[in-house]
């Protein structure tokens, strides 16, 4: 059941005009075909405060266009870097550097062993893997007025618009490419630690890692007759 939502304080949100030098359709175009070294970031945290801008594009020799945009004001509990396979597909990302091995029978005991890097970033490396000097040049009137601590997501009106997303609200967002834009949203349920609404994949109300659990469900299904099984150590709780 869905919890009580006023959306009045949004709707009294102004509409702030700004300007894209370029074609911005072709600009997420671009981002959404450019290298696979760019894959984007995982993050949770809280929308701290939200804008609203109508973006008009300003392309030489074709008529101007619109696009609405809420920009979402985020603090960062927690981010890493987003993982495809060679098939493109998404996968885990290496929460930590190390994991436990059972050992024992049925589980009695473990060795930690080495995983790798993580992938985990701090605010300030998901800063920079986000930045996009144009569009922050295009709402810096907008980002003057906000907490330095803070990193703004830009999300599509009617994506928004399907979600109860509130000041407050705490999130789980996947960014386009290595852009401040965001691809998909989930509302979170600090209470139960479960989702409430879904942006951007098959269906509303599906958790981000439905498409990675399917390959990570293929893999552990291949290590059931193993003696040494990893065990999972995932920071999201789901």
């Amino acid at each position: 059941m869905s919890r009580i939502y006023d959306n009045k304080p949004l709707e009294n949100l102004p509409v702030q005009n700004v300007h894209w030098n370029g074609n911005w359709d072709q600009f997420q175009a671009d981002l959404i075909k450019s290298p696979k070294d760019n894959p984007g970031v995982l993050c949770e945290g809280k929308i701290k405060n939200q804008a609203r801008i109508s973006i008009t594009s300003l392309s030489n020799g074709s008529p101007a266009s619109k696009a609405r945009y809420y920009i979402l004001f985020l603090e960062i509990e927690t981010a890493y870097r987003r993982k495809f396979n060679v098939s493109g597909e998404e996968i885990e990302p290496n929460f930590n550097e190390t994991t436990k091995v059972s050992t024992g029978y049925l589980n009695s005991s473990y060795d930690v062993k080495a995983k790798g890097k993580t992938d985990r970033l701090l605010v300030d490396e998901v800063k920079s893997v986000i930045h996009d000097s144009k569009i922050e040049v295009m709402i810096k009137d907008i980002l003057a007025k906000s907490s330095p601590g803070d990193v703004f997501l830009l999300f599509k009106e009617d994506d928004h618009d399907k979600v109860e997303i509130s000041n407050g609200s705490s999130v789980r967002i996947k960014t386009l490419r290595d852009s401040p834009i965001v691809e998909s949203l989930v509302i979170r349920d600090e209470a139960s630690v479960t989702t409430k609404n879904f942006v951007g994949d098959e269906r509303v109300g599906c958790t981000w890692t439905d498409k990675v659990m399917k390959v990570k469900s293929l893999a552990e299904e291949k290590k059931d007759n193993q003696d040494n099984a990893e065990i999972d150590e995932d920071e999201w709780n789901d």
